[in-house]
Order: C-alpha cells, then sequence, then structure tokens
C-alpha cells in the first residue's frame, strides 16, 4: 500500500489480516484480522468504518471462531452470511470510490477448514461445509468479475493450502523434556510442575472453553475465541514461561509449526549460552529433532530442519529463530505459543481439524494474461512484484519475490520494460511495518493478546 500511494495511485484494501495499525494511504483502507474492537482509527479515512457499519450493521473484521457450543449449521450459516455482508460492501466502495488498485479478503474459506475439514475429508457425511462456503465466494467472484472494465486484470490468491491435522508436536514440553528448559525452583512453580505431569494444563480446558465461549461472546464478555485463548489467569493458572527459570534455559519456543530459539548472552535478556557455544548447542537439537518420531504413527516428525541464516537475511536476522523445521507430514502441527499446552510431546489434535499447507492458488486473467497458461514454479512473494509490473509501476530492488513474467502475453511483454527502484528512491523507510499509529488507548497490548491467541508470539 505505501509502494501504490508513492506512485500516487489510488487504492481500496478491505479485510487484508495485519493491515492494522492503519496506515494512510491514497484512497482507502479496511482492516482485517487482529484490528481491536475499540480502536478509535479502524479505517482510512478514519470516518469510513462507521458508513460501512451504517451500510451493514453485521460488518466484521474477520470471520469468529467455532467451538463445540456453535452448531455447525449454525456457523456455517453465518460464515455464508458474512461473505455476502463483504460483497455488499465490496460492491458499493468499489462503485462509489475511484481506484487503480483493489484487494479484497474472505477469511471465511479459511475458517471453516480449520473446524470443518472433518466433514470434507468423511464421504459419509451428506453435508460439505466446506463446498458450501466455497460455492459461496466462487458466486461472489462471479460477481466481482462482471462489475471490472475490459481492461481490468483479476488476481485471485490464495496465501496457503489445506488438509488434514490430526497430532500436535509440543515443542516446549519436548524442550523441557530433554532439558533445554530449567523451571524455577520455587512453590508455586514446583506445584505447576506436578498438576502438569498429572495432565493438569491449558488443553485440558479445551471442553470447558468450547463450551464457555460461545456464553460469554453472547454476554458481551469477549470478543473472540482469542481473547479466551490468551486470557492471563491461563498463565496463573497453569506452567508458563513466567515459571521458566531462564538465566539456565538453553532452548525456547514461541510460535507455531516449528521454531526454536537458542537462549544466547547478549542478546536474550537473561541468556545462558555463550556466543562461541551457540553452534554446538543448535547441532546438538538438530541431531535429537531428527530422530524424533510421532508415537501414534511411527514416522519420523521432521528432516526439513534449517538453520535461521539459511531462510532470512537482512538487518532484522537477529530475530529469525535459530531453528526452523518443517513437519514432513503436515498432518502434525509445531505447537509453541501456547506455552506448555499439554504435558505430552505429541497429543491428538483438539479443536482444529484442518490446517495448513504448503501449496496454494493462484489465478490470474485479464487483456494482457496469456490464456490457459499453467505455472509450474512460483511464490507468494512473487505476487506483488507482479502486480507492480502489471500497473507499469518499478518493483523495488528489495523485494524477494519475481515478476511471473509467463503469464503475461508477448505483446504486454516487449512493450513493458522491467524498472526497479530502491526504498531510497521512494522515500519509504526500512522498517517494513505499516507506518500506522496504534489508534490510541491499549490496542497494542490487545494486538499481542490476539496474536498470542493466534499461536503467532507468545
Amino acid at each position: 500500500w505505501q509502494i501504490l500511494s508513492k506512485f500516487e495511485k489510488k487504492l481500496g484494501v478491505l479485510g487484508v489480516p495485519v493491515t492494522y495499525p492503519i496506515s494512510d494511504v491514497n484512497g482507502f483502507l479496511v482492516s482485517g484480522l487482529l484490528t481491536p474492537a475499540n480502536a478509535q482509527k479502524q479505517s482510512y479515512p478514519v470516518d469510513l468504518i462507521k458508513d460501512i457499519k451504517k451500510l451493514e450493521p453485521g460488518f466484521k473484521f474477520s470471520p469468529k471462531e467455532w467451538t463445540r457450543g456453535y452448531k455447525p449449521e449454525d456457523y456455517v450459516q453465518e460464515l455464508i452470511d458474512d461473505i455476502k455482508i463483504r460483497e455488499h460492501v465490496t460492491t458499493d466502495l468499489m462503485d462509489s470510490k475511484s481506484w487503480d488498485f483493489m484487494m479484497v479478503h474472505f477469511m471465511e474459506s479459511d475458517q471453516v477448514q480449520h473446524f470443518m475439514w472433518n466433514y470434507y475429508e468423511d464421504e459419509e457425511k451428506e453435508w460439505n461445509p466446506v463446498l458450501d462456503v466455497y460455492q459461496e465466494i466462487d458466486r461472489v467472484v462471479g460477481d466481482l468479475c462482471a462489475r471490472l472494465d475490459e481492461e481490468d486484470t483479476l488476481f485471485i490468491m490464495s496465501d496457503h493450502g489445506f488438509g488434514p491435522l490430526r497430532h500436535n508436536f509440543h515443542i516446549d514440553t519436548w524442550l523441557l523434556q530433554e532439558r533445554y528448559i530449567k523451571l524455577k525452583n520455587n512453590l508455586p512453580t514446583i506445584l505447576k510442575r506436578i498438576g502438569f505431569k498429572l495432565g493438569m494444563t491449558k488443553e485440558m480446558m479445551y471442553p470447558v472453553g468450547e463450551y464457555i465461549y460461545p456464553i460469554m461472546r453472547k454476554a458481551g464478555m469477549l470478543g473472540t475465541a482469542i481473547e479466551l485463548a490468551s486470557h492471563p489467569w491461563l498463565e496463573w493458572l497453569f506452567l508458563s514461561s513466567q515459571n521458566v527459570d531462564w538465566e539456565n534455559t538453553l532452548a525456547y519456543t514461541h510460535s507455531e509449526i516449528g521454531h526454536i530459539y537458542l537462549n544466547v548472552k547478549g542478546r536474550e535478556p537473561q541468556g545462558a549460552i555463550e556466543p562461541e557455544d551457540v553452534a554446538t548447542v543448535r547441532e546438538e537439537l538438530i541431531e535429537k529433532l531428527k530422530k524424533l518420531r510421532n508415537p501414534f504413527t511411527g514416522e519420523l516428525i521432521t528432516s526439513q530442519i534449517y538453520r535461521g541464516e539459511e531462510l532470512y537475511s537482512g538487518k532484522k536476522i537477529k530475530y529469525a529463530p535459530d531453528i526452523v523445521f518443517l513437519p514432513d507430514n503436515m498432518e502434525i502441527l509445531g505447537k509453541g505459543a501456547y506455552e506448555f499446552l499439554s504435558h505430552r510431546v505429541v497429543s491428538k489434535a483438539r479443536g482444529q481439524t484442518g490446517h495448513h499447507r504448503m501449496n496454494g492458488i493462484f489465478f490470474a486473467m485479464g487483456p494482457d494474461i496469456k490464456e490457459n497458461c499453467q505455472l509450474e514454479d512460483y511464490h507468494i512473494m512473487d505476487i506483488a512484484p507482479t502486480v507492480l509490473y502489471r500497473m507499469d509501476l518499478p518493483v523495488l530492488e528489495s523485494m524477494d519475490g519475481k515478476i511471473i513474467e509467463s503469464i503475461f502475453t508477448a505483446d504486454f511483454l516487449e512493450e513493458h520494460v522491467i524498472d526497479y527502484v530502491s526504498k531510497e528512491d521512494l522515500g519509504l523507510d526500512d522498517d517494513n511495518g505499516n507506518g500506522g499509529d496504534d489508534g490510541g488507548g491499549g490496542d497494542d497490548e490487545e494486538m499481542k493478546r490476539r496474536l498470542k491467541g493466534l499461536g503467532y508470539v507468545s
């Protein structure tokens, strides 16, 4: 959005995750996932969200989560209603605002697959909620296509694919078992540790949370299930990072999929590993990870293990994980953001029956797009430079992605020379942030709680 605004392109953005805090743009922007309910600035211009909620009082920044306290049929119908509401808002903005670039995000397909994949997978079930939601989004795509001009180009993309989720690998529990994490030797921690070994964990609270959440949400006590999952009293009641003896802890995790950080002196606040010993500890951990098996299947959990510097580069590399691993079979998920969620190293998945896969989708259509072109090799990072090129704009030199030249006609490629500029040329900072304010009040803290509840940070 910053790049397009710098080139004075009119843009419209609706519902893209993590566009909060709101930045000023040359056009309009309505944020999506992680928007605090009481934030003073939920859109740009600020009053735009008021107009949207006047047009559609039921508008949501992101769909609510499903728990067993909701009837599946009612939940899926609400997702479909949300799609219709977002379509109405989108078409109203398309008609009433001027724009050169327009992007709208539908998160309902993500949520139905997370929580209803078991219906999709079970051929004996007559009802397929995943198909219902996809058909509704497909209908919307058709309606939006019909509103485009002949010279417009349409890109359709997902940020990931989906598949079944069967097991969770609790990274912090494994690190505790392998003695890379040490706990404090005080009475509260000793009591929590005893309870942890007996199975008194946050995982134990799943059944309660699934049924209490709809009641608390209806009463206005909670906005999202994320708020319940990240509630401070869970840290008080169960084993958490507050009980970790950081000065004697060698490794930790605070994110999902497969991240491990080393507790390095001079880098972490209470580092325990001398910098010259980092390589030894890391290689030891990698070797142990390579041998780790899922007790339910007997399969190795991961052989795709990377050192942080093999994947990341740049000025912020010190914030990258020291070890990144991807499960060989994505039916098992590495979990680490919920702080000792289970006393088992591997447990059966709870709540969600589906999770992300590496391969998503990308479609393109328009007068300058080659017909019936099948792409063999492209990446999600390639979309942004491709959009800039299609809009006859230069691409940032610092972008990791490349222009997907193979989708364009020969005439378009011949008429449009690929050009590159630096961030300095555009007057962009090097922080890669939205550049917006926090909206006032305690919005930053609410964002942290939401990120924690989603499993992005601890």
